[in-house]
């Protein structure tokens, strides 16, 4: 059987504080972080076995006298191996669960999301923060026609339909997201309103910007966040809302800066372990700056 090859690194370095970019551009499929006992392991997956190659990413991010072990492992994908246990996810009046479980008689909204090499089951802090941005937003908000950058699984997507019965968009630069989206969006039964459409956010956010957007919802990861916020301003109606993920908490305050700096006011964070979620505002105007500042 062909095999990965585990590279298992002690070190206090967070894995929040990698680039990821560049670690995947060198052909890493996989990275973890665990702590056993007092310390602290990342461990990274490689496709190919390349000792010469594994030695010099590892030593140019931890330095050369690293605590390091390489060893090979069964070539299996254990996202998929993992996401087949998980249990419910449970927020508010919201169920989601794989095929393992039961339809749910109790909750508004139940979703049956089975494990997939697209992100979003539900059970990562950055996914639920969304989730619960939602329930909340639901609340106090009228939503007619979104916009889910990111989509992976189409999670979101599908939450969001079924909130407000709307229309709306699913983006992802991925096609295998978008092939699992449309899986997923038919498993549980979303308006075929809700359109999909595999789109990289980075080069081609003119395409999108036909439509006027009153929720944007964006989990990706948070330099790309920061990258493309100009384009979210152009993308976004005045006075709408647009929902961030992917950021850690070390990052939130740069990311925020960056957004109240070209017109949008915070509104509610939700923070799950290191992970933060911002619910956020674009106000074209002071006055209404001004309003949403004394609302919060």
């Amino acid at each position: 059987m062909t095999e990965y090859v585990e590279a298992i690194i002690r070190s206090d370095l967070s894995i929040s504080e990698l680039d990821d970019d560049y670690l995947f551009d060198e052909g890493i499929t996989s990275i973890t972080q665990a702590n056993i006992g007092k310390n602290q392991y990342i461990s990274f997956h490689f496709d190919t076995e390349n000792e010469a190659n594994i030695l010099k990413i590892i030593h140019s991010i931890f330095g050369k006298y690293v605590d390091l072990t390489i060893k090979q492992i069964p070539k299996k994908n254990w996202v998929l191996e993992t996401q087949k246990n998980l249990r419910p996810i449970i927020s508010k009046n919201i169920i989601i669960h794989n095929d393992n479980y039961q339809k749910s008689k109790y909750t508004h909204i139940d979703l049956c999301i089975n494990e997939s090499m697209a992100f979003g089951t539900g059970h990562h802090g950055t996914t639920y923060g969304c989730i619960e941005a939602l329930s909340d937003l639901k609340k106090k908000t009228e939503i007619n026609y979104f916009l889910d950058i990111g989509t992976g699984s189409g999670i979101l997507s599908i939450i969001t339909n079924k909130l407000w019965y709307c229309s709306g968009i699913a983006i992802d630069n991925d096609k295998i997201a978008i092939d699992i989206s449309k899986r997923n969006f038919r498993k549980n039964n979303v308006n075929p309103s809700v359109k999909y459409k595999v789109l990289d956010i980075m080069k081609d956010s003119y395409q999108l910007k036909k439509n006027n957007y009153d929720l944007i919802i964006v989990n990706i990861l948070a330099n790309v966040i920061n990258k493309i916020r100009f384009d979210l301003r152009e993308l976004i109606d005045k006075n709408s809302t647009l929902i961030l993920s992917g950021i850690t908490y070390s990052q939130k305050n740069s990311i925020l800066m960056h957004f109240l700096s070209i017109g949008f006011v915070k509104i509610k964070e939700y923070q799950y372990e290191e992970w933060v979620t911002l619910t956020l505002v674009y106000c074209k105007s002071n006055r209404h700056r001004k309003y949403f500042n004394r609302y919060i």
